[in-house]
């Protein structure tokens, strides 16, 4: 192995030995030491100061305004919804909206003029209901999945949220004929 390295540094030598015999171009400048030391703390200040800014900004656009409600589209077309305060269904709705999915939240509130007695709904064959919705319990409280592709056409899932404790909202899964009313009046007892 010694040969061929030194056959190597011998063919080195040959092809580039004017250019190993001048002194490397960075020799002449005279070092700067004393700004050296400097950019050190400096830079190593000004990236803590920029990871901090990061993080705060992260950290505010990660929890404003999706607590109150969640719309997740998931790889199989199904969409999974979560209200967990009632101020998130109107967000809620809008997200749905422009995703083109027949899936509307209507919270239960008092005074409301829509009763469910009231709501169009649709009678489903036993077990169509599941291809359609259904319930899935989380880490946030319950969510529904839907999948908008078993939706008969025409019709609308209206999810009726209704706020049990803050932070905990029951959703009540309703098939109706055409449009879904802004709220729903709470059944007695409710």
């Amino acid at each position: 192995m010694a040969r061929f390295e030194d056959r190597l540094f011998a063919e080195l030598v040959e092809q580039h030995g004017a250019l190993l015999a001048q002194p490397p171009a960075h020799a002449a400048a005279p070092p700067r030491p004393r700004l050296l030391r400097r950019r050190g703390p400096i830079a190593a200040l000004g990236l803590a100061i920029a990871a901090a800014v990061a993080a705060l900004v992260i950290g505010l656009s990660h929890n404003a305004g999706t607590s109150a409600y969640a719309v997740v589209t998931n790889p199989d077309g199904t969409v999974t919804v979560t209200i967990r305060e009632i101020e998130g269904a109107a967000p809620a709705n809008q997200r749905l909206a422009m995703l083109g999915v027949p899936v509307r939240v209507a919270p239960v509130t008092a005074g409301c003029p829509v009763t469910r007695e009231q709501l169009p709904s649709v009678q489903l064959p036993p077990g169509q209901s599941a291809q359609i919705y259904r319930p899935e319990p989380g880490p946030a409280g319950f969510s529904v999945r839907i999948d908008p592709a078993a939706v008969p056409h025409g019709d609308t899932v209206l999810l009726t949220a209704r706020e049990v404790r803050p932070g905990f909202v029951v959703l009540r899964e309703l098939l109706i004929e055409g449009a879904a009313p802004a709220c729903v009046a709470p059944v007695p007892g409710e």
